[in-house]
């Protein structure tokens, strides 16, 4: 986080990415963060513990706030639309708490595990 002279706060991306992968991580369910290209084919197999940096997306906006969309791996024993709302709710929290309200939005977007 920096400031400059008129006392207006920049947030790094990388700051806003490491914060949304812990919360996303902390969340119940959540196996792993995904790159959206991996989500988008559900015949490929997502290996557990690859975090790719791409797969968390920050949009900044000229007012100082900025929005996240997030993929998600989760496992196959939890129901994936009640786990993606609570998520949401988690990281929104977190970065609000974390970056002082800068954060409008957080968009969840998960694939639940196949069992092959």
């Amino acid at each position: 986080m920096e400031k400059n002279t008129n006392t207006q706060v920049y947030y790094h991306t990388q700051d806003i990415k490491d914060a949304t992968r812990a919360a996303a991580l902390a969340c119940y369910g959540v196996v792993d963060i995904a790159r959206r290209e991996d989500t988008l084919r559900t015949d490929k197999r997502i290996k557990k513990g690859i975090i790719e940096d791409q797969a968390i997306y920050v949009k900044k906006f000229a007012n100082r706030t900025f929005s996240v969309d997030v993929y998600l791996v989760l496992s196959n024993e939890v129901k994936l639309t009640e786990a993606l709302v609570e998520c949401q709710k988690t990281i929104m929290y977190q970065l609000n708490k974390q970056f002082n309200k800068s954060c409008t939005s957080v968009n969840v977007y998960g694939e639940q595990l196949s069992s092959h």
